[in-house]
């Protein structure tokens, strides 16, 4: 398996990489040996490879063999990691949203107090 990475993010992984160069005479990209590309095809985007920037405003990427299961394991501590941090803000987010409507509910009972002594003292009652 190997690993297509660009600025230091994996952005695909293939059984085996594409890689291409310059047919001179048609002027587009064909298929090539490892030894004799300038470039490689990702899913339809072509990248340069280290130090053959061949291809302008292309981004260069990096070709990394990797074994299968260090990637599945991997993956899956990320996967896991995420969905800790994902409960974790759920539960942030609840109770930011307890606290508002604690401090509301403070907010309406000293509304409605403060009403009720306007309306005793207008009615003559004593505050």
């Amino acid at each position: 398996m190997y690993a297509v990475i660009r600025d230091g993010v994996t952005i695909a992984m293939c059984e085996k990489p594409r890689y291409v160069r310059l047919n001179e005479q048609s002027g587009t990209y064909i298929e090539a040996a490892e030894n004799e590309a300038e470039a490689i095809a990702v899913a339809g985007t072509l990248y340069n490879l280290p130090g053959k920037n061949v291809i302008e405003n292309a981004p260069e990427v990096i070709i990394k063999k990797d074994d299968i299961s260090e990637v599945v394991f991997g993956n899956t501590v990320k996967i896991e990691r995420n969905a800790v941090n994902a409960s974790s803000a759920f539960i942030s987010v609840e109770n930011a949203v307890c606290d508002l409507d604690t401090a509301t509910d403070g907010r309406i009972t000293k509304v409605e107090n403060a009403l009720c002594e306007l309306d005793n003292a207008i009615n003559g009652g004593e505050v």
